[in-house]
């Protein structure tokens, strides 16, 4: 019995402490046996047919293997939880959501369930042992309910995070084409995005005094840059003393950045000394327009 249990054992810790029934038995465990283990409480009923074995913290990523194996052959985590774990999407952990073929039928209290036809193999990757749809498929699932500006912001996160390129979500696309929210999907990839307070900040002075607006937190030769004035050739970083460990980090920072192409204002420039900021970034506008 120890032997059978330890073959449990294996199985759970390449799933995050998770199994299903399925496997189980798979593993030639006796049927009674695994029914001894769940009134001993050695196998704890996370769904139907999926157990947690012994007491294992529980974890988000447990929460979300449990949900996959729960949905059978074909299924992936999806929409809000992939994005999530993906760091495409910021907040509170999701509740479990995943997409199954529509051959699987199952319903599952506590978990968000998509049918699809099928998933093309291209649309999944296993990602912390978890299998789950990639981040274009992501994007292209979430479009259809997230507002305009969360959608834009989310193809911000997938650019950082993943160097997700409107190519690769085109390709995606493509082999799904009856999916809602391409239009807007593509929209998105083009649109300009504010990512924090500050940035709102920033472009509220430059409105209140009349400075030509900015693009935001476009790539320039390979690098995010908060602010350009494409036409002066002309690039504004903001950054926070709260986004750096150290005030020794943020200062070596601000001051490589001075010294770099970049231009770098900080929250005090931005809110204690809008005017002189203002005053500055003409500036280096007007010379910028000069030297054109």
């Amino acid at each position: 019995m120890r032997g059978q249990f330890a073959t449990a054992a294996e199985i759970a810790r390449k799933q995050h402490g998770r199994l299903t029934r399925r496997q189980l038995l798979d593993a030639g465990i006796d049927p009674k046996r695994l029914d001894r283990w769940v009134a001993d409480d050695r196998l704890r009923i996370v769904h139907r047919g999926v157990y947690a074995l012994g007491h294992t913290a529980p974890s988000l990523h447990a929460a979300y293997m449990a949900a996959v194996l729960a949905g059978g052959f074909g299924a992936a985590l999806s929409h809000n939880a992939a994005g999530y774990l993906l760091k495409v999407l910021r907040g509170l952990p999701p509740r479990p959501e995943i997409t199954v073929p529509t051959t699987n039928r199952r319903s599952r209290p506590g978990i968000v369930i998509h049918r699809v036809r099928s998933l093309h193999p291209r649309d999944v990757c296993v990602v912390d042992a978890i299998p789950m749809t990639i981040v274009p498929r992501v994007l292209l699932d979430l479009a259809p309910s997230l507002k305009p500006a969360d959608l834009t912001r989310a193809c911000h996160e997938a650019w950082v995070h993943h160097r997700v390129t409107p190519a690769m979500v085109e390709a995606c696309i493509a082999r799904n084409p009856h999916k809602k929210g391409a239009a807007k999907l593509r929209r998105a990839l083009g649109a300009d995005v504010t990512l924090s307070k500050l940035e709102d900040l920033f472009l509220a002075l430059l409105k209140t005094h009349g400075v030509p607006l900015p693009r935001t937190n476009v790539d320039v030769e390979g690098d995010k840059v908060d602010c350009l004035w494409e036409q002066h050739g002309l690039t504004v970083e903001l950054i926070t003393f709260r986004y750096h460990a150290t005030r020794h980090g943020f200062e070596t920072d601000n001051e490589r950045r001075r010294r770099s192409r970049h231009i770098a204002y900080t929250y005090g420039d931005v809110v204690e000394r809008g005017a002189a900021t203002v005053a500055d970034l003409w500036q280096r506008l007007d010379q910028a327009s000069a030297a054109a």
